[in-house]
Protein backbone atom coordinates (compact mmCIF):
# COMPACT_ATOMS: atom_id res chain seq x y z
CA UNK A 1 0.00 0.00 0.00
CA UNK A 2 1.50 3.38 -0.44
CA UNK A 3 -0.47 7.27 -0.50
CA UNK A 4 1.08 9.91 -2.70
CA UNK A 5 -0.16 13.45 -3.59
CA UNK A 6 0.79 16.83 -4.28
CA UNK A 7 -0.12 20.07 -2.42
CA UNK A 8 0.86 22.72 -4.60
CA UNK A 9 0.62 20.81 -7.81
CA UNK A 10 4.10 21.86 -9.38
CA UNK A 11 6.46 19.21 -10.64
CA UNK A 12 9.70 20.61 -11.12
CA UNK A 13 13.47 19.00 -11.03
CA UNK A 14 15.58 16.63 -12.88
CA UNK A 15 14.58 12.66 -13.45
CA UNK A 16 17.30 10.13 -14.08
CA UNK A 17 14.99 7.51 -15.19
CA UNK A 18 15.87 4.03 -15.29
CA UNK A 19 17.96 2.43 -18.49
CA UNK A 20 16.04 0.99 -21.47
CA UNK A 21 14.51 -2.26 -20.01
CA UNK A 22 13.85 -3.09 -23.83
CA UNK A 23 17.02 -2.45 -25.08
CA UNK A 24 18.79 -4.30 -22.08
CA UNK A 25 16.90 -7.57 -22.13
CA UNK A 26 18.18 -7.80 -25.84
CA UNK A 27 21.95 -6.83 -24.87
CA UNK A 28 21.81 -9.60 -22.65
CA UNK A 29 20.49 -12.10 -25.14
CA UNK A 30 22.56 -10.83 -27.75
CA UNK A 31 26.03 -10.81 -24.85
CA UNK A 32 25.12 -14.45 -24.24
CA UNK A 33 25.25 -15.22 -28.06
CA UNK A 34 28.54 -13.95 -28.52
CA UNK A 35 31.78 -15.94 -28.33
CA UNK A 36 33.83 -12.74 -27.39
CA UNK A 37 32.52 -10.98 -23.76
CA UNK A 38 31.84 -7.24 -24.34
CA UNK A 39 30.87 -5.13 -21.24
CA UNK A 40 27.38 -3.50 -21.05
CA UNK A 41 26.89 -0.03 -19.17
CA UNK A 42 23.90 1.39 -17.70
CA UNK A 43 22.41 -1.84 -17.88
CA UNK A 44 18.58 -1.78 -16.67
CA UNK A 45 17.61 -2.34 -12.81
CA UNK A 46 13.67 -3.22 -13.67
CA UNK A 47 12.87 -6.53 -12.27
CA UNK A 48 12.46 -8.15 -16.00
CA UNK A 49 16.24 -7.50 -16.70
CA UNK A 50 17.50 -8.96 -13.24
CA UNK A 51 15.39 -12.03 -13.53
CA UNK A 52 16.71 -12.63 -17.62
CA UNK A 53 20.53 -12.09 -16.29
CA UNK A 54 19.91 -14.39 -13.11
CA UNK A 55 18.56 -16.85 -15.24
CA UNK A 56 21.13 -16.65 -18.28
CA UNK A 57 24.05 -16.89 -16.17
CA UNK A 58 22.30 -19.87 -14.50
CA UNK A 59 20.92 -21.87 -17.21
CA UNK A 60 23.75 -24.40 -17.55
CA UNK A 61 23.45 -25.22 -14.16
CA UNK A 62 19.58 -26.51 -13.30
CA UNK A 63 17.02 -27.44 -14.94
CA UNK A 64 14.20 -25.35 -13.68
CA UNK A 65 13.62 -21.53 -15.10
CA UNK A 66 11.28 -19.47 -13.64
CA UNK A 67 10.57 -16.59 -15.05
CA UNK A 68 8.15 -15.11 -12.45
CA UNK A 69 5.98 -12.51 -14.58
CA UNK A 70 8.60 -11.04 -16.79
CA UNK A 71 7.28 -11.75 -20.16
CA UNK A 72 10.13 -10.63 -22.50
CA UNK A 73 12.56 -13.00 -20.28
CA UNK A 74 10.34 -15.78 -20.56
CA UNK A 75 10.04 -15.25 -24.66
CA UNK A 76 13.27 -14.33 -25.23
CA UNK A 77 14.78 -17.47 -22.73
CA UNK A 78 12.63 -19.89 -24.63
CA UNK A 79 14.64 -19.26 -28.17
CA UNK A 80 17.61 -18.94 -26.72
CA UNK A 81 17.34 -21.91 -24.98
CA UNK A 82 16.06 -23.75 -27.85
CA UNK A 83 19.66 -23.08 -29.66
CA UNK A 84 21.81 -25.01 -26.48
CA UNK A 85 21.82 -28.27 -25.61
CA UNK A 86 20.15 -29.67 -22.72
CA UNK A 87 16.54 -30.17 -20.79
CA UNK A 88 14.96 -27.12 -19.11
CA UNK A 89 11.23 -26.22 -17.63
CA UNK A 90 10.51 -23.01 -18.23
CA UNK A 91 7.30 -21.49 -15.79
CA UNK A 92 6.32 -18.32 -14.61
CA UNK A 93 3.66 -16.51 -12.09
CA UNK A 94 0.16 -17.44 -12.62
CA UNK A 95 -0.58 -14.59 -14.90
CA UNK A 96 2.23 -15.62 -17.16
CA UNK A 97 0.64 -19.12 -17.09
CA UNK A 98 -2.39 -16.94 -19.03
CA UNK A 99 -0.21 -15.43 -21.71
CA UNK A 100 -0.15 -17.30 -25.09
CA UNK A 101 3.30 -18.65 -26.46
CA UNK A 102 1.95 -20.59 -29.23
CA UNK A 103 2.81 -18.48 -32.42
CA UNK A 104 6.76 -18.86 -30.95
CA UNK A 105 6.51 -22.18 -29.89
CA UNK A 106 5.10 -23.47 -33.27
CA UNK A 107 8.14 -21.56 -35.13
CA UNK A 108 10.76 -23.22 -32.63
CA UNK A 109 9.53 -26.66 -33.40
CA UNK A 110 9.48 -26.06 -37.27
CA UNK A 111 12.98 -25.14 -36.93
CA UNK A 112 13.50 -28.68 -35.27
CA UNK A 113 12.93 -27.97 -31.34
CA UNK A 114 11.79 -30.22 -29.66
CA UNK A 115 8.92 -28.17 -27.07
CA UNK A 116 6.26 -29.80 -25.03
CA UNK A 117 3.38 -28.29 -22.63
CA UNK A 118 3.41 -28.98 -19.07
CA UNK A 119 -0.14 -27.98 -18.46
CA UNK A 120 -1.94 -26.12 -20.88
CA UNK A 121 -1.32 -26.38 -24.80
CA UNK A 122 -0.07 -23.15 -26.22
CA UNK A 123 0.75 -21.87 -22.58
CA UNK A 124 3.65 -21.94 -20.65
CA UNK A 125 5.02 -24.01 -18.26
CA UNK A 126 7.24 -25.82 -21.24
CA UNK A 127 9.89 -28.62 -21.39
CA UNK A 128 12.68 -27.48 -23.72
CA UNK A 129 14.74 -30.44 -25.27
CA UNK A 130 16.86 -28.33 -27.62
CA UNK A 131 18.50 -29.74 -30.48
CA UNK A 132 20.13 -28.15 -33.45
CA UNK A 133 18.01 -25.61 -35.11
CA UNK A 134 18.12 -25.46 -38.86
CA UNK A 135 17.16 -22.62 -41.24
CA UNK A 136 13.22 -22.92 -42.45
CA UNK A 137 11.08 -20.22 -44.11
CA UNK A 138 8.67 -19.04 -41.22
CA UNK A 139 5.17 -17.68 -41.28
CA UNK A 140 4.45 -15.14 -38.96
CA UNK A 141 1.22 -12.99 -38.62
CA UNK A 142 1.91 -9.22 -37.25
CA UNK A 143 -0.42 -8.48 -34.83
CA UNK A 144 1.01 -10.65 -32.43
CA UNK A 145 3.54 -9.95 -29.63
CA UNK A 146 6.69 -8.67 -31.42
CA UNK A 147 8.58 -10.02 -28.63
CA UNK A 148 7.88 -13.40 -30.49
CA UNK A 149 9.32 -11.58 -33.96
CA UNK A 150 12.50 -10.31 -31.50
CA UNK A 151 12.95 -13.30 -30.00
CA UNK A 152 13.56 -15.81 -33.26
CA UNK A 153 15.58 -12.81 -34.74
CA UNK A 154 18.11 -12.87 -31.96
CA UNK A 155 19.02 -16.43 -32.34
CA UNK A 156 18.38 -16.07 -36.10
CA UNK A 157 22.37 -15.52 -36.87
CA UNK A 158 23.09 -18.92 -34.33
CA UNK A 159 21.07 -21.09 -36.68
CA UNK A 160 22.11 -23.20 -39.27
CA UNK A 161 21.53 -21.45 -42.51
CA UNK A 162 20.25 -18.66 -40.90
CA UNK A 163 15.78 -17.23 -40.68
CA UNK A 164 13.67 -16.38 -43.40
CA UNK A 165 10.74 -15.01 -41.70
CA UNK A 166 7.59 -13.68 -43.40
CA UNK A 167 5.26 -11.37 -41.56
CA UNK A 168 1.73 -12.28 -43.00
CA UNK A 169 -0.06 -9.21 -41.66
CA UNK A 170 0.12 -5.77 -40.12
CA UNK A 171 2.97 -5.44 -37.87
CA UNK A 172 2.15 -4.24 -34.11
CA UNK A 173 4.71 -2.32 -32.47
CA UNK A 174 6.86 -2.54 -35.04
CA UNK A 175 9.42 -0.08 -33.47
CA UNK A 176 10.34 -2.87 -31.01
CA UNK A 177 11.33 -5.40 -34.36
CA UNK A 178 13.91 -1.97 -35.49
CA UNK A 179 14.95 -1.82 -32.31
CA UNK A 180 16.10 -5.66 -32.49
CA UNK A 181 17.33 -5.03 -35.95
CA UNK A 182 18.68 -1.75 -34.83
CA UNK A 183 21.11 -3.83 -32.20
CA UNK A 184 21.56 -6.60 -33.61
CA UNK A 185 23.45 -4.59 -37.48
CA UNK A 186 25.34 -2.67 -34.25
CA UNK A 187 26.67 -5.75 -32.95
CA UNK A 188 27.77 -6.67 -36.90
CA UNK A 189 24.78 -8.72 -38.15
CA UNK A 190 23.84 -8.41 -41.29
CA UNK A 191 19.72 -8.61 -42.40
CA UNK A 192 17.38 -7.55 -45.26
CA UNK A 193 13.94 -6.86 -44.95
CA UNK A 194 12.05 -6.36 -48.25
CA UNK A 195 8.22 -5.95 -48.55
CA UNK A 196 7.08 -8.81 -45.72
CA UNK A 197 10.15 -11.16 -45.37
CA UNK A 198 12.84 -10.60 -43.14
CA UNK A 199 16.21 -12.59 -44.03
CA UNK A 200 19.03 -13.13 -41.64
CA UNK A 201 21.89 -15.24 -42.57
CA UNK A 202 24.02 -17.33 -40.47
CA UNK A 203 27.00 -15.70 -39.18
CA UNK A 204 28.65 -14.19 -35.43
CA UNK A 205 27.97 -11.63 -33.31
CA UNK A 206 30.77 -9.03 -33.15
CA UNK A 207 31.50 -7.95 -29.55
CA UNK A 208 31.56 -4.06 -28.60
CA UNK A 209 31.10 -2.29 -25.37
CA UNK A 210 27.84 -0.64 -25.17
CA UNK A 211 25.42 1.78 -22.67
CA UNK A 212 22.21 1.44 -22.78
CA UNK A 213 20.08 4.61 -22.93
CA UNK A 214 17.28 5.68 -20.58
CA UNK A 215 13.78 4.47 -21.04
CA UNK A 216 11.48 6.52 -23.32
CA UNK A 217 8.35 4.72 -21.59
CA UNK A 218 8.73 5.41 -18.73
CA UNK A 219 9.73 9.23 -19.23
CA UNK A 220 5.53 8.87 -20.42
CA UNK A 221 4.74 9.22 -16.92
CA UNK A 222 6.76 12.77 -16.22
CA UNK A 223 4.97 14.20 -19.48
CA UNK A 224 1.61 13.47 -17.62
CA UNK A 225 2.37 14.60 -14.71
CA UNK A 226 3.60 17.92 -16.00
CA UNK A 227 0.44 17.92 -18.40
CA UNK A 228 -1.89 17.70 -15.51
CA UNK A 229 -0.15 20.16 -12.90
CA UNK A 230 -0.47 23.90 -12.38
CA UNK A 231 3.21 24.90 -13.56
CA UNK A 232 7.02 23.03 -13.86
CA UNK A 233 9.28 22.03 -15.19
CA UNK A 234 11.33 18.55 -15.87
CA UNK A 235 15.16 18.02 -17.17
CA UNK A 236 15.55 14.06 -18.09
CA UNK A 237 19.14 13.00 -18.82
CA UNK A 238 20.38 10.71 -21.69
CA UNK A 239 17.33 10.74 -23.60
CA UNK A 240 17.47 11.25 -27.39
CA UNK A 241 15.63 12.97 -30.18
CA UNK A 242 17.73 9.61 -32.11
CA UNK A 243 16.39 7.08 -30.02
CA UNK A 244 16.50 3.19 -31.59
CA UNK A 245 12.94 3.49 -29.27
CA UNK A 246 9.79 4.34 -30.77
CA UNK A 247 8.29 5.44 -28.22
CA UNK A 248 10.20 8.27 -28.25
CA UNK A 249 7.46 9.87 -30.24
CA UNK A 250 6.27 10.90 -26.65
CA UNK A 251 7.50 14.15 -28.15
CA UNK A 252 5.50 14.98 -30.91
CA UNK A 253 2.37 13.55 -29.39
CA UNK A 254 2.47 15.53 -26.11
CA UNK A 255 2.76 18.56 -27.79
CA UNK A 256 -0.60 18.78 -28.67
CA UNK A 257 -1.40 18.10 -25.05
CA UNK A 258 0.86 20.91 -23.38
CA UNK A 259 4.55 19.77 -23.67
CA UNK A 260 7.15 21.21 -25.40
CA UNK A 261 10.47 18.65 -25.49
CA UNK A 262 13.34 20.62 -25.93
CA UNK A 263 16.52 18.32 -27.02
CA UNK A 264 19.79 18.72 -25.53
CA UNK A 265 23.20 17.22 -26.24
CA UNK A 266 22.92 15.10 -23.14
CA UNK A 267 19.15 15.42 -22.09
CA UNK A 268 15.34 16.61 -22.43
CA UNK A 269 13.54 19.52 -20.84
CA UNK A 270 10.14 19.54 -20.45
CA UNK A 271 7.99 22.71 -20.23
CA UNK A 272 4.76 23.80 -20.00
CA UNK A 273 2.63 25.43 -23.08
CA UNK A 274 -0.51 26.50 -23.79
CA UNK A 275 -1.17 24.20 -26.91
CA UNK A 276 -3.64 21.74 -26.09
CA UNK A 277 -6.18 19.80 -28.37
CA UNK A 278 -9.88 20.01 -28.07
CA UNK A 279 -9.48 16.21 -28.91
CA UNK A 280 -7.19 13.55 -30.07
CA UNK A 281 -7.56 10.37 -32.55
CA UNK A 282 -3.93 8.37 -32.50
CA UNK A 283 -3.31 4.59 -33.82
CA UNK A 284 -0.96 3.43 -31.00
CA UNK A 285 -0.38 0.01 -32.56
CA UNK A 286 3.38 0.88 -33.01
CA UNK A 287 3.32 2.17 -29.17
CA UNK A 288 0.80 0.66 -27.07
CA UNK A 289 2.71 1.22 -23.74
CA UNK A 290 2.22 4.72 -24.58
CA UNK A 291 -1.83 4.20 -24.60
CA UNK A 292 -2.60 4.12 -20.51
CA UNK A 293 -0.50 7.37 -19.75
CA UNK A 294 -2.17 9.38 -23.14
CA UNK A 295 -5.70 8.07 -21.50
CA UNK A 296 -4.98 9.21 -18.10
CA UNK A 297 -3.48 12.51 -19.33
CA UNK A 298 -6.38 12.77 -21.46
CA UNK A 299 -8.82 12.33 -18.81
CA UNK A 300 -7.23 14.86 -16.52
CA UNK A 301 -6.84 17.68 -19.12
CA UNK A 302 -10.83 16.95 -20.17
CA UNK A 303 -9.84 16.24 -23.92
CA UNK A 304 -11.93 13.74 -26.00
CA UNK A 305 -9.86 11.06 -27.33
CA UNK A 306 -10.22 7.89 -29.59
CA UNK A 307 -7.00 5.51 -29.03
CA UNK A 308 -6.99 2.81 -31.49
CA UNK A 309 -4.38 -0.08 -32.20
CA UNK A 310 -4.21 -1.72 -28.75
CA UNK A 311 -5.00 -5.18 -29.47
CA UNK A 312 -1.41 -6.74 -27.80
CA UNK A 313 -2.66 -4.42 -24.66
CA UNK A 314 -4.83 -7.77 -23.40
CA UNK A 315 -2.06 -10.31 -23.41
CA UNK A 316 0.12 -7.92 -20.93
CA UNK A 317 0.33 -7.58 -17.01
CA UNK A 318 -3.23 -7.60 -16.49
CA UNK A 319 -5.97 -7.33 -19.43
CA UNK A 320 -4.95 -3.53 -19.52
CA UNK A 321 -7.96 -1.86 -21.42
CA UNK A 322 -10.22 -3.50 -18.85
CA UNK A 323 -8.30 -2.77 -15.80
CA UNK A 324 -7.58 0.83 -16.64
CA UNK A 325 -11.55 1.49 -17.35
CA UNK A 326 -12.20 -0.17 -13.79
CA UNK A 327 -10.11 2.18 -12.00
CA UNK A 328 -10.59 5.18 -13.97
CA UNK A 329 -14.43 4.98 -12.75
CA UNK A 330 -13.22 5.71 -8.93
CA UNK A 331 -12.43 8.60 -10.07
CA UNK A 332 -15.65 9.22 -11.94
CA UNK A 333 -14.23 9.04 -15.30
CA UNK A 334 -15.65 6.40 -17.63
CA UNK A 335 -14.22 5.17 -21.05
CA UNK A 336 -15.80 2.72 -23.12
CA UNK A 337 -13.44 0.07 -24.61
CA UNK A 338 -13.20 -2.80 -26.91
CA UNK A 339 -10.63 -5.44 -27.64
CA UNK A 340 -8.72 -2.78 -29.38
CA UNK A 341 -9.62 0.90 -28.17
CA UNK A 342 -10.61 3.10 -25.32
CA UNK A 343 -13.08 6.21 -26.34
CA UNK A 344 -12.88 9.17 -23.83
CA UNK A 345 -15.58 11.76 -23.39
CA UNK A 346 -14.28 15.19 -22.98
CA UNK A 347 -14.57 17.21 -19.76
CA UNK A 348 -15.29 14.78 -17.27
CA UNK A 349 -15.86 15.81 -13.85
CA UNK A 350 -13.05 13.90 -11.55
CA UNK A 351 -13.69 13.58 -8.16
CA UNK A 352 -11.46 12.13 -5.27
CA UNK A 353 -11.55 8.44 -5.16
CA UNK A 354 -13.09 6.80 -2.48
CA UNK A 355 -11.33 3.29 -2.45
CA UNK A 356 -7.71 2.39 -2.82
CA UNK A 357 -6.64 1.99 -6.56
CA UNK A 358 -5.94 -1.56 -7.20
CA UNK A 359 -3.01 -2.35 -9.48
CA UNK A 360 -3.81 -5.35 -10.94
CA UNK A 361 0.17 -6.29 -10.81
CA UNK A 362 0.58 -4.14 -13.19
CA UNK A 363 3.42 -1.70 -13.50
CA UNK A 364 1.90 0.14 -15.83
CA UNK A 365 -1.22 0.70 -14.24
CA UNK A 366 0.04 1.96 -11.16
CA UNK A 367 2.06 4.61 -12.97
CA UNK A 368 -0.10 5.73 -15.87
CA UNK A 369 -2.70 6.63 -12.76
CA UNK A 370 -0.26 8.49 -10.39
CA UNK A 371 -0.43 11.64 -11.92
CA UNK A 372 -3.78 12.12 -11.41
CA UNK A 373 -2.88 13.00 -7.91
CA UNK A 374 -2.66 16.59 -9.96
CA UNK A 375 -6.41 16.75 -10.12
CA UNK A 376 -7.18 15.25 -6.60
CA UNK A 377 -6.23 15.49 -2.65
CA UNK A 378 -4.30 11.97 -2.76
CA UNK A 379 -4.35 8.29 -4.31
CA UNK A 380 -3.64 5.36 -2.43
CA UNK A 381 -2.62 2.15 -4.36
CA UNK A 382 -2.68 -1.41 -3.05
CA UNK A 383 0.66 -2.32 -4.25
CA UNK A 384 3.82 -0.01 -3.70
CA UNK A 385 6.37 -3.07 -5.22
CA UNK A 386 4.51 -3.33 -8.52
CA UNK A 387 6.46 -0.87 -9.74
CA UNK A 388 9.89 -2.69 -9.50
CA UNK A 389 8.97 -4.65 -12.49
CA UNK A 390 10.31 -1.65 -14.79
CA UNK A 391 11.26 1.08 -12.82
CA UNK A 392 11.97 0.85 -8.91
CA UNK A 393 12.45 4.10 -7.96
CA UNK A 394 8.99 5.32 -9.13
CA UNK A 395 7.20 6.68 -6.11
CA UNK A 396 11.15 8.30 -4.77
CA UNK A 397 11.59 10.37 -7.80
CA UNK A 398 7.97 11.34 -7.42
CA UNK A 399 8.46 12.48 -4.16
CA UNK A 400 11.62 14.61 -5.01
CA UNK A 401 10.16 16.72 -7.82
CA UNK A 402 6.51 16.82 -6.32
CA UNK A 403 7.06 19.46 -4.05
CA UNK A 404 5.59 17.87 -1.23
CA UNK A 405 4.76 19.90 2.01
CA UNK A 406 3.30 17.05 3.91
Amino acid sequence: MIKISSKNKIIYGSIDLESSKSISNRLLIIKKLCKTQFEIQNLSNAKDTKILNELLDSFNKRIELNCEDAGTALRFLIAFLSTKEGIWRVSGSKRMHERPVKPQIDCLKELGAEIKYLEKEGFPPIEIKSKKLNSKKLSLPGDISSQFISALLLVAPTIENGLNLEITSKVLSKPYIDMTLGLMSEFGIEYSWENNVIKVKQQNYLAKNIEVENDWSAASFWYSFLALSISGEIKIPNLFADSLQGDSVLSSIYSKLGIKTEFNEDSIVLYKTKIIAKEIDLDLSNHPDLALPITVTCCGLGIKAHLIGLESLKIKESKRLESIKKELRKFNISCEIDSSSIKIKENQNIVQPKSTIECHNDHRIAMSIAPLCMKVNSIKFDNKNVVNKSYPKFWEDFDRVSKNNN
